[in-house]
Protein backbone atom coordinates (compact mmCIF):
# COMPACT_ATOMS: atom_id res chain seq x y z
CA UNK A 1 0.00 0.00 0.00
CA UNK A 2 1.28 3.36 -1.16
CA UNK A 3 2.19 5.98 1.91
CA UNK A 4 -1.04 8.48 0.34
CA UNK A 5 -3.27 5.43 -0.04
CA UNK A 6 -2.45 4.74 3.93
CA UNK A 7 -3.14 8.11 4.75
CA UNK A 8 -6.45 7.78 3.49
CA UNK A 9 -7.22 4.67 5.42
CA UNK A 10 -5.90 6.11 8.63
CA UNK A 11 -8.18 9.52 7.63
CA UNK A 12 -11.30 7.51 6.84
CA UNK A 13 -11.27 5.07 9.53
CA UNK A 14 -10.83 7.65 12.22
CA UNK A 15 -13.53 9.58 10.85
CA UNK A 16 -16.02 6.71 11.13
CA UNK A 17 -14.92 6.62 15.01
CA UNK A 18 -15.64 9.92 15.47
CA UNK A 19 -17.90 11.47 12.75
CA UNK A 20 -21.25 10.64 14.82
CA UNK A 21 -21.68 6.67 13.02
CA UNK A 22 -24.95 4.89 13.59
CA UNK A 23 -26.27 1.26 13.08
CA UNK A 24 -29.20 1.88 12.70
CA UNK A 25 -30.44 -1.72 11.97
CA UNK A 26 -29.09 -2.50 15.73
CA UNK A 27 -31.53 0.27 16.86
CA UNK A 28 -28.62 2.83 17.18
CA UNK A 29 -29.70 6.42 15.99
CA UNK A 30 -29.06 7.75 12.31
CA UNK A 31 -27.91 11.22 11.70
CA UNK A 32 -30.20 14.15 12.12
CA UNK A 33 -32.36 14.27 9.32
CA UNK A 34 -32.42 10.52 8.12
CA UNK A 35 -34.77 8.27 8.86
CA UNK A 36 -35.37 4.30 8.75
CA UNK A 37 -38.08 2.72 7.42
CA UNK A 38 -38.65 -1.48 7.00
CA UNK A 39 -41.05 -1.64 3.80
CA UNK A 40 -40.79 -5.39 2.27
CA UNK A 41 -39.62 -8.73 2.77
CA UNK A 42 -37.88 -10.56 0.48
CA UNK A 43 -35.87 -14.09 -0.05
CA UNK A 44 -31.98 -13.48 2.09
CA UNK A 45 -29.86 -12.75 -0.89
CA UNK A 46 -32.35 -12.61 -3.33
CA UNK A 47 -31.99 -9.43 -5.99
CA UNK A 48 -33.87 -6.20 -5.41
CA UNK A 49 -33.91 -2.70 -7.42
CA UNK A 50 -35.31 0.45 -6.61
CA UNK A 51 -37.42 2.39 -8.86
CA UNK A 52 -37.02 6.37 -9.20
CA UNK A 53 -39.75 7.34 -7.52
CA UNK A 54 -38.92 4.63 -4.79
CA UNK A 55 -40.62 1.84 -6.01
CA UNK A 56 -39.04 -1.37 -5.30
CA UNK A 57 -39.02 -5.16 -7.05
CA UNK A 58 -37.79 -7.65 -4.92
CA UNK A 59 -38.23 -11.55 -5.07
CA UNK A 60 -40.41 -13.39 -2.33
CA UNK A 61 -41.58 -16.59 -1.61
CA UNK A 62 -44.02 -16.23 -3.97
CA UNK A 63 -42.40 -15.00 -6.93
CA UNK A 64 -41.83 -11.36 -8.16
CA UNK A 65 -43.05 -8.82 -6.26
CA UNK A 66 -43.44 -4.73 -6.70
CA UNK A 67 -43.78 -2.76 -3.59
CA UNK A 68 -44.78 0.99 -3.86
CA UNK A 69 -44.27 3.63 -1.54
CA UNK A 70 -47.27 4.01 -0.35
CA UNK A 71 -46.42 0.18 0.97
CA UNK A 72 -49.24 -1.78 -1.21
CA UNK A 73 -47.36 -4.60 -3.24
CA UNK A 74 -48.22 -6.76 -5.89
CA UNK A 75 -46.95 -10.08 -7.58
CA UNK A 76 -46.74 -9.90 -10.76
CA UNK A 77 -44.73 -13.15 -11.82
CA UNK A 78 -44.67 -16.74 -9.70
CA UNK A 79 -41.20 -17.53 -10.80
CA UNK A 80 -37.77 -16.18 -8.67
CA UNK A 81 -35.28 -14.01 -10.23
CA UNK A 82 -31.28 -13.77 -10.05
CA UNK A 83 -30.98 -10.16 -11.59
CA UNK A 84 -33.48 -7.00 -11.50
CA UNK A 85 -32.95 -3.26 -12.90
CA UNK A 86 -35.86 -0.66 -13.91
CA UNK A 87 -35.47 0.64 -17.27
CA UNK A 88 -34.15 4.55 -16.81
CA UNK A 89 -37.25 5.99 -17.14
CA UNK A 90 -38.76 3.75 -14.64
CA UNK A 91 -41.47 2.36 -16.66
CA UNK A 92 -40.30 -1.40 -17.35
CA UNK A 93 -38.55 -3.82 -15.18
CA UNK A 94 -35.95 -6.13 -16.50
CA UNK A 95 -35.33 -9.85 -14.60
CA UNK A 96 -33.20 -12.52 -15.31
CA UNK A 97 -34.52 -16.10 -14.19
CA UNK A 98 -32.90 -19.14 -14.02
CA UNK A 99 -33.88 -21.89 -16.37
CA UNK A 100 -32.21 -25.23 -17.05
CA UNK A 101 -28.82 -24.65 -18.75
CA UNK A 102 -29.57 -21.02 -18.88
CA UNK A 103 -31.15 -17.66 -18.15
CA UNK A 104 -34.75 -16.29 -19.56
CA UNK A 105 -34.67 -12.51 -19.77
CA UNK A 106 -38.58 -11.19 -19.12
CA UNK A 107 -39.15 -7.05 -19.51
CA UNK A 108 -42.46 -6.07 -17.43
CA UNK A 109 -44.51 -2.76 -16.86
CA UNK A 110 -45.38 -1.75 -13.18
CA UNK A 111 -48.56 -3.78 -13.06
CA UNK A 112 -46.71 -7.02 -14.32
CA UNK A 113 -47.60 -7.05 -17.85
CA UNK A 114 -45.19 -9.52 -19.88
CA UNK A 115 -43.79 -7.43 -22.53
CA UNK A 116 -41.18 -9.87 -24.25
CA UNK A 117 -38.78 -12.35 -23.37
CA UNK A 118 -35.92 -14.50 -24.50
CA UNK A 119 -33.73 -17.21 -23.66
CA UNK A 120 -30.08 -17.09 -23.50
CA UNK A 121 -28.36 -20.42 -23.58
CA UNK A 122 -25.87 -19.68 -20.69
CA UNK A 123 -26.28 -17.76 -17.12
CA UNK A 124 -26.49 -14.17 -17.22
CA UNK A 125 -24.46 -12.59 -14.62
CA UNK A 126 -24.46 -8.99 -14.83
CA UNK A 127 -27.41 -6.61 -16.36
CA UNK A 128 -27.99 -3.06 -17.26
CA UNK A 129 -30.23 -0.76 -19.09
CA UNK A 130 -27.90 1.15 -22.17
CA UNK A 131 -30.75 3.00 -22.55
CA UNK A 132 -34.54 3.01 -22.47
CA UNK A 133 -34.88 1.04 -25.30
CA UNK A 134 -31.84 -1.32 -25.09
CA UNK A 135 -30.76 -3.61 -22.31
CA UNK A 136 -27.68 -5.27 -21.81
CA UNK A 137 -26.93 -8.85 -20.31
CA UNK A 138 -23.79 -10.33 -19.47
CA UNK A 139 -23.58 -14.40 -19.82
CA UNK A 140 -21.25 -16.50 -18.94
CA UNK A 141 -20.65 -20.48 -20.21
CA UNK A 142 -17.71 -23.25 -18.99
CA UNK A 143 -17.02 -25.95 -20.51
CA UNK A 144 -14.89 -28.12 -18.75
CA UNK A 145 -11.86 -30.31 -20.09
CA UNK A 146 -9.68 -32.62 -18.30
CA UNK A 147 -6.65 -29.57 -18.99
CA UNK A 148 -8.33 -27.19 -17.67
CA UNK A 149 -12.07 -24.70 -18.09
CA UNK A 150 -12.96 -22.54 -20.69
CA UNK A 151 -15.24 -19.82 -20.05
CA UNK A 152 -16.89 -18.06 -22.82
CA UNK A 153 -18.09 -14.35 -21.60
CA UNK A 154 -21.12 -12.80 -24.07
CA UNK A 155 -22.94 -9.62 -23.88
CA UNK A 156 -26.50 -9.57 -25.09
CA UNK A 157 -28.01 -6.63 -26.49
CA UNK A 158 -31.72 -6.67 -26.53
CA UNK A 159 -34.72 -4.17 -27.70
CA UNK A 160 -37.45 -6.77 -26.22
CA UNK A 161 -38.81 -7.24 -29.56
CA UNK A 162 -36.24 -9.04 -31.48
CA UNK A 163 -33.77 -11.63 -30.92
CA UNK A 164 -30.44 -10.50 -28.44
CA UNK A 165 -27.60 -9.72 -30.39
CA UNK A 166 -24.44 -11.46 -28.92
CA UNK A 167 -20.72 -10.25 -28.54
CA UNK A 168 -17.70 -12.23 -27.45
CA UNK A 169 -16.22 -10.14 -24.57
CA UNK A 170 -13.63 -13.20 -23.21
CA UNK A 171 -12.85 -16.50 -24.19
CA UNK A 172 -10.20 -17.72 -21.66
CA UNK A 173 -9.11 -21.10 -20.60
CA UNK A 174 -8.29 -21.56 -16.55
CA UNK A 175 -6.02 -24.45 -14.97
CA UNK A 176 -7.79 -27.13 -13.44
CA UNK A 177 -7.33 -25.79 -9.56
CA UNK A 178 -8.81 -22.77 -10.95
CA UNK A 179 -11.68 -24.10 -12.67
CA UNK A 180 -12.60 -25.69 -9.20
CA UNK A 181 -13.22 -22.70 -7.18
CA UNK A 182 -16.97 -22.35 -6.22
CA UNK A 183 -19.42 -21.90 -8.93
CA UNK A 184 -20.64 -18.62 -7.27
CA UNK A 185 -16.82 -17.12 -7.31
CA UNK A 186 -16.59 -18.18 -11.23
CA UNK A 187 -19.70 -16.72 -12.12
CA UNK A 188 -19.22 -13.45 -10.31
CA UNK A 189 -16.28 -13.19 -12.27
CA UNK A 190 -18.15 -11.04 -15.14
CA UNK A 191 -20.01 -8.22 -14.19
CA UNK A 192 -20.76 -4.78 -16.31
CA UNK A 193 -21.28 -1.41 -15.67
CA UNK A 194 -22.95 0.96 -18.77
CA UNK A 195 -21.56 4.66 -19.08
CA UNK A 196 -23.56 7.14 -18.45
CA UNK A 197 -23.39 8.32 -21.81
CA UNK A 198 -24.51 4.64 -22.87
CA UNK A 199 -21.69 4.21 -25.50
CA UNK A 200 -19.33 2.16 -23.78
CA UNK A 201 -19.32 -0.90 -20.92
CA UNK A 202 -17.33 -1.72 -18.18
CA UNK A 203 -16.51 -5.38 -17.71
CA UNK A 204 -14.42 -8.14 -15.47
CA UNK A 205 -13.12 -10.94 -16.87
CA UNK A 206 -11.30 -13.52 -15.11
CA UNK A 207 -7.72 -14.28 -16.09
CA UNK A 208 -5.19 -17.18 -15.19
CA UNK A 209 -2.03 -16.29 -15.85
CA UNK A 210 0.96 -19.30 -16.45
CA UNK A 211 2.93 -19.21 -12.67
CA UNK A 212 1.15 -16.46 -11.78
CA UNK A 213 -2.55 -15.69 -9.57
CA UNK A 214 -5.30 -15.38 -11.31
CA UNK A 215 -6.85 -12.27 -11.44
CA UNK A 216 -9.49 -10.19 -12.68
CA UNK A 217 -9.14 -8.39 -15.37
CA UNK A 218 -11.23 -4.60 -15.89
CA UNK A 219 -11.50 -3.60 -18.94
CA UNK A 220 -13.35 -0.50 -21.02
CA UNK A 221 -15.19 -1.45 -24.29
CA UNK A 222 -16.60 1.15 -26.68
CA UNK A 223 -20.08 -0.55 -28.07
CA UNK A 224 -19.84 1.05 -31.62
CA UNK A 225 -15.91 0.38 -32.52
CA UNK A 226 -15.36 -2.43 -30.46
CA UNK A 227 -12.17 -1.18 -29.17
CA UNK A 228 -11.08 -1.97 -25.27
CA UNK A 229 -8.42 -0.61 -22.87
CA UNK A 230 -7.43 -2.19 -19.80
CA UNK A 231 -7.86 0.05 -16.89
CA UNK A 232 -6.92 -2.79 -13.56
CA UNK A 233 -6.63 -5.79 -12.28
CA UNK A 234 -8.42 -6.81 -9.08
CA UNK A 235 -8.75 -9.84 -7.30
CA UNK A 236 -10.49 -12.84 -7.73
CA UNK A 237 -14.08 -12.64 -5.46
CA UNK A 238 -14.30 -9.28 -5.87
CA UNK A 239 -17.47 -6.92 -5.99
CA UNK A 240 -18.87 -5.43 -9.30
CA UNK A 241 -17.89 -1.72 -11.00
CA UNK A 242 -19.18 1.33 -11.20
CA UNK A 243 -19.38 4.58 -13.09
CA UNK A 244 -19.30 8.04 -11.58
CA UNK A 245 -22.06 10.52 -12.75
CA UNK A 246 -19.78 12.38 -15.12
CA UNK A 247 -18.71 8.86 -17.19
CA UNK A 248 -14.86 9.48 -16.56
CA UNK A 249 -14.18 7.24 -13.81
CA UNK A 250 -14.85 3.70 -12.18
CA UNK A 251 -15.12 2.58 -8.79
CA UNK A 252 -13.46 -0.76 -8.71
CA UNK A 253 -13.66 -2.91 -5.56
CA UNK A 254 -11.04 -5.65 -4.99
CA UNK A 255 -11.81 -8.33 -2.07
CA UNK A 256 -8.19 -8.63 -0.82
CA UNK A 257 -7.94 -3.97 -0.37
CA UNK A 258 -9.27 -1.07 -0.84
CA UNK A 259 -12.23 -0.08 -3.14
CA UNK A 260 -10.22 2.84 -6.05
CA UNK A 261 -11.62 5.25 -8.28
CA UNK A 262 -9.75 5.31 -11.36
CA UNK A 263 -9.63 7.71 -13.92
CA UNK A 264 -10.70 6.66 -17.13
CA UNK A 265 -8.74 5.52 -19.65
CA UNK A 266 -5.59 5.16 -18.01
CA UNK A 267 -6.99 3.84 -14.73
CA UNK A 268 -4.67 6.33 -12.34
CA UNK A 269 -6.21 5.76 -8.67
CA UNK A 270 -7.95 9.11 -7.71
CA UNK A 271 -9.44 8.18 -4.36
CA UNK A 272 -9.75 5.36 -2.01
CA UNK A 273 -12.00 3.80 0.30
CA UNK A 274 -10.60 1.08 3.53
CA UNK A 275 -13.02 -1.11 2.45
CA UNK A 276 -13.12 -4.22 -0.02
CA UNK A 277 -16.36 -3.13 -1.62
CA UNK A 278 -17.99 -6.25 -1.67
CA UNK A 279 -21.78 -4.49 -1.34
CA UNK A 280 -21.34 -1.21 -3.06
CA UNK A 281 -23.28 1.74 -4.95
CA UNK A 282 -23.15 5.23 -5.69
CA UNK A 283 -25.59 7.88 -5.66
CA UNK A 284 -27.06 10.04 -8.28
CA UNK A 285 -24.87 12.89 -8.22
CA UNK A 286 -21.52 10.71 -6.71
CA UNK A 287 -21.70 12.68 -3.15
CA UNK A 288 -22.95 9.63 -1.58
CA UNK A 289 -21.11 6.22 -1.81
CA UNK A 290 -22.71 2.83 0.23
CA UNK A 291 -19.94 0.43 0.66
CA UNK A 292 -19.65 -2.27 2.60
CA UNK A 293 -22.66 -0.93 5.15
CA UNK A 294 -20.40 2.58 5.59
CA UNK A 295 -22.61 5.18 3.99
CA UNK A 296 -20.46 8.21 3.00
CA UNK A 297 -21.16 11.43 2.43
CA UNK A 298 -18.33 13.60 1.03
CA UNK A 299 -15.92 11.34 1.77
CA UNK A 300 -17.26 11.10 5.13
CA UNK A 301 -18.52 8.31 7.46
CA UNK A 302 -22.30 9.65 8.46
CA UNK A 303 -23.73 6.15 8.98
CA UNK A 304 -22.82 2.74 9.47
CA UNK A 305 -24.80 -0.83 9.22
CA UNK A 306 -23.99 -4.41 9.34
CA UNK A 307 -21.31 -5.06 6.54
CA UNK A 308 -23.22 -7.79 4.87
CA UNK A 309 -25.86 -5.10 4.19
CA UNK A 310 -26.88 -4.85 0.25
CA UNK A 311 -27.60 -1.16 -0.82
CA UNK A 312 -28.69 0.77 -3.92
CA UNK A 313 -29.85 4.31 -4.30
CA UNK A 314 -33.24 6.18 -5.44
CA UNK A 315 -32.55 7.48 -8.96
CA UNK A 316 -34.48 10.73 -7.72
CA UNK A 317 -31.36 11.31 -5.00
CA UNK A 318 -34.48 11.00 -2.50
CA UNK A 319 -33.24 8.15 -0.69
CA UNK A 320 -31.19 4.58 -0.07
CA UNK A 321 -33.25 1.12 -0.55
CA UNK A 322 -31.44 -1.67 1.99
CA UNK A 323 -31.08 -5.31 2.24
CA UNK A 324 -30.50 -7.58 5.44
CA UNK A 325 -31.54 -10.66 6.41
CA UNK A 326 -34.62 -10.83 4.10
CA UNK A 327 -35.91 -7.33 4.84
CA UNK A 328 -36.27 -4.14 2.76
CA UNK A 329 -35.60 -0.64 4.33
CA UNK A 330 -35.27 3.00 3.02
CA UNK A 331 -33.84 5.24 4.46
CA UNK A 332 -34.94 8.94 4.01
CA UNK A 333 -32.99 12.41 4.59
CA UNK A 334 -30.30 12.34 1.79
CA UNK A 335 -29.30 15.37 0.44
CA UNK A 336 -28.77 14.35 -3.15
CA UNK A 337 -29.34 15.17 -6.52
CA UNK A 338 -30.49 13.04 -9.46
CA UNK A 339 -27.78 12.27 -12.06
CA UNK A 340 -26.47 15.43 -14.13
CA UNK A 341 -28.29 15.49 -17.45
CA UNK A 342 -26.37 15.18 -20.30
CA UNK A 343 -24.78 17.96 -22.40
CA UNK A 344 -26.92 19.79 -25.24
CA UNK A 345 -23.94 18.86 -27.77
CA UNK A 346 -24.09 15.13 -26.86
CA UNK A 347 -23.53 13.91 -30.49
CA UNK A 348 -20.71 16.55 -30.43
CA UNK A 349 -19.34 14.75 -27.41
CA UNK A 350 -19.99 10.90 -28.55
CA UNK A 351 -17.84 11.84 -31.36
CA UNK A 352 -15.13 12.82 -29.25
CA UNK A 353 -15.16 10.05 -26.72
CA UNK A 354 -15.39 7.68 -30.20
CA UNK A 355 -11.91 8.94 -31.75
CA UNK A 356 -10.29 8.49 -27.96
CA UNK A 357 -11.08 4.85 -28.28
CA UNK A 358 -9.75 4.52 -31.32
CA UNK A 359 -6.44 6.78 -30.24
CA UNK A 360 -6.90 9.28 -32.56
CA UNK A 361 -7.08 12.22 -30.44
CA UNK A 362 -4.96 12.21 -27.17
CA UNK A 363 -6.87 12.22 -23.60
CA UNK A 364 -5.14 16.33 -23.39
CA UNK A 365 -6.76 16.62 -26.65
CA UNK A 366 -10.21 14.80 -25.56
CA UNK A 367 -10.69 17.03 -22.30
CA UNK A 368 -9.97 20.32 -24.06
CA UNK A 369 -12.35 19.90 -26.69
CA UNK A 370 -15.00 18.32 -23.85
CA UNK A 371 -14.96 21.55 -22.13
CA UNK A 372 -15.02 23.66 -25.05
CA UNK A 373 -18.45 21.90 -26.06
CA UNK A 374 -19.75 21.48 -22.15
CA UNK A 375 -19.57 25.19 -21.99
CA UNK A 376 -21.55 26.01 -25.06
Amino acid sequence: MTARRLIVALILLLSSALGGCSTAMQGTPLPDGFSLKKVADSVPGSPFAANRDGTLASVTKGGLEITDVDGSSRNIASESASLLCFSPGGSRLAAAMPIDNGTLLRLFDLEGKLLGETAIKERVTSMAWRSTEEVLAASLGINKFTFGSQLISRLYRWDGLTPPLATTLSDVTVRPPVGKMPQETIYGSLSIAVSPYGDEIAFSALRDPPLFTPYLRISTRHMETGTEHEVAKTSVGSGGIIYTPDGESLVVSDAHAMTRKLALPDGKETDAWPTPGSNSALSPSGEYAFLDGRLYHSGKVIATFPPQTRGTFIPDGSGLALSLDGKLYLVKGLQDRPAPPLPAGLDRLLKLRRLRSLGLISEQEYRAQKKKETAK
